[in-house]
């Protein structure tokens, strides 16, 4: 269809003597009243406009927009020569037991941008001086640092061991299936089946991100099982192959029994049976992403037959399993897995 145009109007001409010369004076047919009462007007119905669209606004719920603070896990070491490992935010964190060298520690902490100032102790699964040698040494060091376990736990570490007693002094009593506060993070204690004076994994919460460690223990207690299968990220124990502990000839008898009775430790193929088990349960799907295997022994297994053990359940029950190294076709994977290393730092994984 053709455009409509309105005719154009002849622009009348003026001679140049009507024309005003620069300091000629000059009539407005507007006032200054004029001026300012349409100045008001306008204001004013802007005024309007700005209360209406007020009246309107949406409310926003700031905490739905909230993104969740990233999680970091490191390992300083894991096995009978030492455990330790940290689980923190930018903001605080804790270190789960202390078996490993506090400067080490120290050192590996600095290494990865971590602050020991953020630090709010230490937790410990329980009084084996594989896990609690470095204890005192890092409190000293550290005089803002407590050591979170039950009295029992406590009690029982300066019975077994030759450590001031002075350590009662950053003590603060802990109880299992009571949760606590500390390092920003929402820890609970809950029982495991080891032979110490008082044994307990941990669950590890912040914000939607869900950490458990279950280390040193003969079998899967009711309260694991309970936590593990609403976490996101384990940390579970791997210590022996049970081959190579009946074929040891190193290890008297009276301590392969130990080590593979209830109040011992896990094997390879049971830890792999149950981590089948959890994560093929249609009716109990767990969330669980990213597994940790720890404690392995050093003359009793090996870092290959551990994972090869682990893979091999979770690619029969249909995972695709990654090596958690981040690349892209780990990421791809319905899992993670990965050995922590025995006697050096892990990498420094971060989880969003």
């Amino acid at each position: 269809m053709a455009k409509l145009t309105q005719p154009r109007k002849r622009r009348t001409t003026r001679s140049i003597e009507d024309l005003p010369n620069l300091f000629d004076s000059v009539e407005i047919d507007m006032t200054r009243r004029d001026i300012a009462g349409d100045v008001l007007e306008r204001a004013e119905r802007q005024r309007h406009v700005s209360e209406s669209a007020n009246d309107q606004a949406l409310e926003i719920n700031s905490e739905a927009l909230k993104r969740p603070e990233a999680i970091r896990f490191l390992s300083f070491g894991s096995g009978s020569s030492g455990n330790c490992s940290y689980i923190g935010t930018s903001r605080g964190g804790i270190l789960i037991d202390a078996g490993v060298d506090n400067k080490k520690v120290e050192k590996d902490l600095k290494d990865n941008g971590i602050d020991m100032a953020t630090i709010a102790g230490i937790i410990l699964t329980h009084d084996h001086s594989d896990h609690v040698r470095f204890a005192y040494s890092l409190l000293r060091a550290n005089k803002h640092l407590r050591l979170f376990c039950t009295p029992r736990a406590l009690n029982g570490l300066l019975r077994r061991h030759s450590i001031s007693r002075r350590i009662k002094d950053y003590h603060k009593a802990i109880y299992k299936e009571i949760p606590f506060e500390a390092g920003g993070l929402t820890i609970t204690a809950f029982e495991t089946s080891h032979d110490g004076s008082d044994n307990m994994g941990f669950s590890i919460e912040r914000d939607n991100h869900k950490f458990v460690i279950v280390t040193d223990t003969g079998y899967i207690t009711e309260r694991a099982d309970f936590y593990l299968r609403r976490a996101r990220y384990a940390v579970i124990e791997t210590d022996y192959d049970l081959n190579m502990l009946h074929a040891n000839p190193t290890y008297p008898e009276y301590l392969k029994a130990r080590i593979a009775g209830p109040s011992g430790h896990m094997d390879n193929a049971d830890t792999a049976s149950y981590l089948a088990n959890i994560l093929s349960d249609t009716e109990n799907s767990t969330p669980l992403r990213h597994i940790f295997l720890c404690h392995l022994s050093e003359l009793n297994n090996t870092p290959e037959i551990a994972m090869r053990a682990v893979r091999k359940a979770l690619e029969e029950i249909g995972l695709n399993v990654g090596d958690a190294t981040g690349s892209p076709v780990a990421i791809s994977s319905d899992i993670q897995l990965a050995v922590l290393p025995r006697f050096a730092p892990s990498p420094l994984y971060i989880f969003r």
